[in-house]
């Protein structure tokens, strides 16, 4: 719904009306550098635009049932299906395959528990169930739930929230531990489906003796419903692959429901839904869709791989009912294509999969043997798997186990699979990384019940999602006649033309920036230090020695609209109507009842404002002095109804929480001394990556390529190869992870990525920074780069300088060597 995209992001600016904990959650989120296995990690846009609008939905607008939704953000649009059961927030997330959904149900599920264990606040979930459609969606899922491991290794809880941590996630089949704060389950919605009772099931005695007892059931119930119900706590319910939800007298949503039923009832809080293909039979979206990013939004952004249309006037299909003659065009083409990618993959330790999809069973296995006969030392035995599907595109029964082990293994190295040939293209859950060549051989009509996104899915996934590297990905599609009219299909829906090459002719390149073997007499070594800086876990000395009187710059609050302290009221330089206008909605408190209520509210925005919400305790008293004290600048009774008034207003509030922010800000970070921890690192182990700007050849880098961002680069890096007094040099690459730690303009701890290294013909290093633009924390950046340099001097004996090169003074400048560039040296 647009109404909802633009409600968001005009929100985004200031994240007013959220609790201290949620905005202490968005702030580590999306406005903290993280680097959880030593490379730099960040959320994608489109994962931080659907995490935002749960939020702001849920806990902002609090709109909460369908009916209210479609009023306040869709009441004109025609025909919108209504939903028969509206007694929960229901709320889809329509997101690309490969766009990252697991990660925002993790924040989701975050999200909610925080705020109902620190805020205490009961319409918020402990409790968690997270369904998927079958038992591949599931194993995928466990992958990162399973033993909490997405919340463990992922930036997730921020360290000043982990005191109120105690959730334990559970996958089907583990049992019950002692009890936690939260739970976690996570199942296929069988598990959950309504089984026959004993009495329904059991066979008459006679059959019993001719036919034995019956067989267990395929998949033993692992209880979750009834251990769900016994927590009593809050439940919000997590869909995974939800494009089947649309249906309300489903067995799935009766299961949802069926919590309500119990005695006493367990209404769930929220029901959000998951799906790259959240429609209707007819194509429209479900109507509590409220994310929308499209397959042509991921492909344009590199959050997935980009396809591209294999395209040959020479190829057609040759008139035979044996499938390997009559589709051998395509599927050499395909073999071929394959090839390339393994040699170009093989440098950078990947291997790629090709993927090839038929009509039936018989087509699929004829083509198997082909492939294996004919080309015996990639796809002999082991190396290929046929996957025989079902006409709705699920996997048959006696093939799962297969699929199982296909899916959790064929990205990895030493996994033999090579191509796998299936009916029709595998449906959710088969999310592989590694396809980079699908064969379409088959046309496509309604009756498969798959839509568009769903197929050509499931080689969306990249290889390198992993590591920040520029470099876009692609799976190359190649089909006849049918396949690439359904494809086209896809491009109409998604109003986006995939780019083509030609068969044959348009050969693959991936560029790698590798260490070259030959050049190693231009290494470089860079020592690793210890961090200087690191956030205090608490703040209790500070805020006890903390003298309330030597505030700066506090005036003194009015008690009453239009007394005297409102008339000469003015702070950071606006007047009290200016003020409250500025702040009328994210300074608004609920009606008080007691000075305490307010002192307790204010002590949580203020310990979220300086992300230590431990220091809660320790800010009472200190606040309550504030107020007593200096606020009013007299000695008053906060306790009288008309200064609890006062104490609360959006005013007073903003005075208060800002002033205790600007004190303790400062205070933050510790200054830790520098220590040597590794003599050196080379930059001749930086792993191999692929790269897609510009690169030129150079003689004095270790590097096979220089691998350069933007024009201004290219230029100071020639001049580093030409300088005569440079004897070897490199561009930084962010697999070398090399980081400086500084504090921003906010007081927030921060990691900073030096562009080059250079190493004179002195034997002086030096750290040099190119600068177009400058943005607000250059001079913080600068600052924590010179003092790395001292540092490392100190620590090796070796001589190292930090340089910024401002791209204006440097083309006034024309240097020919590096010496030239002293008249640039900072302060």
């Amino acid at each position: 719904m647009p109404a909802i995209r633009e409600a968001v992001a005009q929100w985004r600016k200031s994240y007013r009306g959220v609790s201290p904990t949620t905005e202490l959650l968005l702030n580590y989120w999306f406005k903290t550098d993280h680097r959880p296995n030593g490379q730099r990690f960040e959320y994608h846009h489109s994962q931080r635009t659907a995490i935002e609008t749960l939020i702001y939905l849920y806990e902002v607008a609090k709109v909460r049932r369908h009916k209210d939704l479609i009023t306040a953000f869709a009441p004109g649009l025609p025909d919108l299906h209504l939903l028969q059961y509206d007694d929960l927030a229901r709320y889809c997330v329509k997101m690309a395959t490969g766009s990252g959904k697991t990660k925002v149900m993790a924040l989701a599920i975050a999200w909610q528990y925080l705020n109902a264990v620190a805020e205490g606040n009961s319409e918020f979930a402990k409790t968690f169930l997270v369904l998927a459609p079958n038992v591949i969606v599931l194993e995928r899922l466990a992958l990162d739930f399973r033993d909490g491991k997405t919340f463990r290794f992922d930036p997730i809880v921020p360290p000043e929230l982990k005191i109120y941590w105690d959730l334990d996630s559970y996958v089907r089949g583990d049992v019950e531990r002692a009890r936690s704060e939260g739970a976690l389950y996570l199942t296929n919605i069988q598990q959950l489906y309504a089984r026959p009772s004993e009495e329904e099931a059991e066979e008459p005695e006679e059959m019993t003796g001719v036919l034995g007892s019956p067989p267990p059931s395929e998949e033993e119930r692992d209880g979750f419903a009834e251990r769900i119900l016994a927590r009593r706590e809050p439940l919000v319910v997590l869909n995974d692959e939800a494009h089947h939800t649309h249906d309300e007298g489903s067995e799935w949503n009766e299961v949802i429901r069926s919590f309500a039923k119990t005695t006493p009832p367990l209404m769930p809080l929220a029901q959000l839904d998951f799906s790259a293909t959240p429609r209707y039979s007819k194509g429209a979206l479900f109507s509590w869709t409220v994310v929308d990013y499209p397959l042509k939004a991921a492909i344009i952004d590199g959050v997935v791989k980009r396809p591209l249309k294999g395209v040959a006037a020479g190829i057609r299909e040759q008139p035979s009912d044996t499938a390997s003659v009559k589709y051998r065009a395509y599927l050499t083409a395909g073999v071929m294509r394959w090839r390339e990618y393994r040699e170009q993959l093989k440098k950078l330790g990947k291997k790629p999969v090709l993927f090839v999809m038929l009509t039936s069973t018989r087509e699929a296995d004829e083509v198997g043997e082909y492939l294996r006969v004919t080309y015996p030392e990639e796809f002999a035995a082991e190396r290929l798997l046929v996957i025989h599907t079902d006409r709705s595109g699920d996997i048959s029964k006696s093939m799962v186990e297969d699929a199982r082990r296909v899916a959790r293994e064929v990205d990895r190295p030493d996994s033999p699979v090579n191509a796998i040939v299936s009916v029709l293209m595998l449906r959710e859950g088969w999310d592989v990384q590694n396809v980079t060549v699908v064969v379409g051989l088959r046309p496509y009509n309604a009756k498969a019940n798959i839509l568009p996104e769903q197929t050509i899915g499931r080689g969306l996934r990249r290889m390198f999602r992993d590591i920040a590297v520029d470099y876009t990905e692609r799976v190359d599609i190649i089909g006849n006649r049918g396949f690439l009219s359904f494809v086209d299909q896809l491009e109409k829906e998604e109003d986006y033309a995939l780019e083509t090459f030609e068969l044959g002719k348009d050969k693959l390149e991936i560029v790698t920036i590798a260490p070259d073997p030959d050049k190693l007499e231009m290494d470089i070594s860079v020592p690793v230090l210890s961090p200087i800086l690191q956030r205090k876990k608490t703040l209790a000395e500070e805020i006890a020695a903390l003298d309330v009187r030597r505030f700066p710059g506090v005036p003194v609050l009015p008690v009453r609209a239009g007394d005297d302290a409102a008339q000469r009221f003015t702070y950071e330089g606006r007047d009290i109507v200016t003020l409250e206008k500025l702040i009328e909605r994210e300074y608004t408190i609920p009606e008080p009842q007691t000075a305490q209520e307010v002192i307790s509210y204010y002590a949580k925005r203020i310990a979220s404002d300086v992300k230590l919400p431990a220091q809660f305790a320790a800010l009472v008293p200190k606040i309550r002095e504030f107020l007593q004290e200096v606020a009013f600048g007299k000695k008053v009774d906060i306790e009288t109804p008309e200064m609890v008034r006062a104490i609360a207003t959006n005013v007073a509030q903003y005075v208060t929480v800002t002033s205790f922010g600007k004190a303790l800000r400062g205070r933050l970070i510790e200054e830790l001394a520098p220590a040597l921890v590794q003599a050196g690192r080379l930059l001749s182990e930086t792993p191999p990556f692929p790269f897609a700007r510009d690169t030129f050849a150079a003689s004095k880098t270790v590097f096979n390529l220089v691998a350069v961002e933007n024009k201004f680069e290219t230029r100071f890096a020639h001049f580093l190869e030409d300088a005569d007094d440079v004897a070897r040099f490199a561009k930084l690459p962010g697999r070398f992870a090399f980081t400086i730690d500084y504090v921003d303009a906010q007081g927030n701890l921060r990691y900073y990525e030096p562009d080059f290294i250079a190493v004179l013909g002195d034997g002086t290093h030096c750290l040099a920074e190119t600068k177009g633009r400058e943005d607000p924390d250059v001079k913080f950046k600068d600052r924590a780069a010179v003092i790395w340099c001292e540092n490392a001097t100190m620590l090796t004996g070796t001589s190292w300088r930090y340089l910024k090169v401002p791209q204006k003074e440097f083309e006034k400048l024309e240097p020919s060597d590096f010496a030239d560039l002293s008249a640039l040296v900072i302060d």
